[in-house]
């Protein structure tokens, strides 16, 4: 092929692929607007998220949050309401009756058929001496309750804390992940004018021209799809916070830390141990344990016999109430109102014993289920601790497992890059084909990806072990101590 007959299908040819590669790159993004979209972090309207600020979010807004908070609270009122059984109870009543017709009066000791209107106005006390213990047992059950409640508190301020974290991490991944693609991008770009120079200069075929055209259209859809990584990414950060869908962020993370990242040894037994004592979910299944075990020693209290003490005082007054004229025998006075209420006051105090003899096997059934609910409560808790050890073994040889990634990944892109610049000097002096560059460039990017996200693995497991551990703050880093 000429030079001339090159230079007129060219630019044609160089069209076309790139309208491929476009839609392509659009059909497999399914984002048409990422293209001509500017990113969010140019917009003046963006709100940037700093990571202690999405931390502080997560914490304020999260439902899950939300919902251990409350029932903090309920276990909270639940406590004071068993001691409460400790103090007496208080009662105030007053009743007013209108009595028509024929009836008998009691102020009279005789029928009448007078209407007759009645007040009455009392109050009544009564306190439990003794009940089985069982006012114990149950302040008891209700302090263990509301300490597992505390506890589960804590946990899912870690849990929202790590999810934070983790979603940080892997948008910091995706983000170098774009900037591996644009960077490889770029390269292959400059590598195409490369060759169409040397095309033009008829020193290489016009085939290598079009090989390389449809490797900068790949890179474009890698990218493409790499932004849209991104994107993903960040959606799953604003559903963590609860914000608002329709706005633009920018969520702001520290810098990343570079390819050597120091590896940290750890003891898995002694992980283990460390998780025994800091894991709050083991602490709300040790509390839920003792919680029963008291409710077994409440349902053992109706054995025996309980004592109290009562005591009412109140006074009434009647319309029909009168007393003999100390003047006129035969004849009766009206007694006012408040003279009624201090004439007729009254109360008395009691003493009340219960003995239990039968109840139809109630006891026994109450006392067989609290029982059942210790041991299961029992084996909730043996469960919970051998899932926290598996947890925390599984985490660490997940650690050693990226710490070895890291390593191979490291020299994976060392020896890919020296052997993309061998590659490219080789293809300069006419000693290499476009395959062996193309194939050299393959190599380089997907040792680089690989290498970032290695790097960012390791990172996420060294979090993950603090968080299966117990050491997860919520006023942790993201990056480092």
């Amino acid at each position: 092929m000429s030079r001339r007959l090159a230079a007129r299908i060219l630019p044609t040819l160089r069209s076309l692929w790139r309208g491929l590669a476009l839609a392509a790159a659009v059909s497999m993004a399914g984002a048409p607007a990422l293209l001509a979209q500017p990113d969010l972090g140019a917009r003046t309207d963006t709100t940037q998220v700093t990571f202690d600020e999405a931390v502080r979010i997560a914490l304020d807004q999260n439902t899950d949050l939300q919902r251990a908070q409350a029932s903090v609270q309920q276990s909270e009122a639940e406590l004071q309401s068993e001691w409460m059984d400790f103090a007496p109870s208080l009662n105030i009543s007053s009743s007013v009756q209108r009595q028509y017709g024929r009836n008998f009066s009691q102020v009279t000791g005789d029928f009448t058929s007078q209407s007759t209107d009645f007040l009455n106005i009392g109050g009544s006390s009564n306190l439990t001496i003794f009940n089985g213990f069982e006012n114990i047992s149950s302040v008891r059950s209700a302090r263990s309750q509301s300490v597992a409640e505390e506890f589960n508190l804590q946990r899912t301020r870690r849990e929202v804390v790590f999810t934070v974290m983790e979603q940080f991490i892997n948008l910091v991944e995706t983000r170098e992940i774009v900037r591996v693609r644009q960077e490889e991008l770029d390269a292959l770009q400059q590598q195409l004018r490369q060759i169409e120079e040397f095309v033009d200069a008829g020193s290489r075929p016009v085939s290598e021209l079009y090989a390389q055209q449809a490797n900068v259209a790949e890179a474009e859809q890698a990218l493409l799809q790499a932004r849209r990584e991104r994107e993903v990414a960040q959606t799953q950060i604003i559903q963590t916070l609860q914000l608002n869908p329709r706005r633009p962020y920018d969520f702001r993370v520290p810098d990343p830390p570079g390819d050597s990242i120091e590896a940290r040894t750890y003891d898995s037994s002694a992980l283990i141990d460390e998780a025994f004592e800091r894991r709050l979910d083991l602490q709300v299944a040790q509390a839920d344990q003792r919680a029963a075990e008291h409710s077994v020693q409440s349902a053992r209290s109706r054995y025996y016999p309980s004592l109290s003490v009562g005591a009412n005082y109140g006074t009434d007054w009647s319309s029909n109430f009168s007393i003999p004229d100390p003047d006129n025998p035969n004849q009766r006075v009206d007694v006012g109102f408040s003279e009624q209420l201090e004439q007729n006051r009254g109360g008395s105090i009691s003493l009340s014993l219960n003995i239990p003899i039968f109840d139809q096997w109630q006891r026994e059934t109450q006392i067989q289920q609290a029982k059942v609910q210790a041991r299961n409560a029992q084996y909730a808790l043996d469960d919970q601790q051998q899932q926290v050890a598996l947890q925390v073994r599984q985490a660490y040889l997940d650690y050693q497992n990226a710490v070895q990634q890291l390593e191979a990944a490291n020299a994976r892109l060392r020896s890919a890059r020296q052997a993309r610049t061998a590659a490219q000097e080789r293809y300069n002096l006419g000693a290499a084909s476009i395959v062996e560059l193309q194939n050299a460039n393959r190599d380089f990017v997907d040792a680089a990806s690989q290498q970032v996200r290695a790097r960012y693995t390791l990172l996420f497991r060294e979090k993950q072990i603090d968080y299966f551990v117990g050491r997860l703050r919520p006023t942790a880093p993201l990056f480092g101590e």
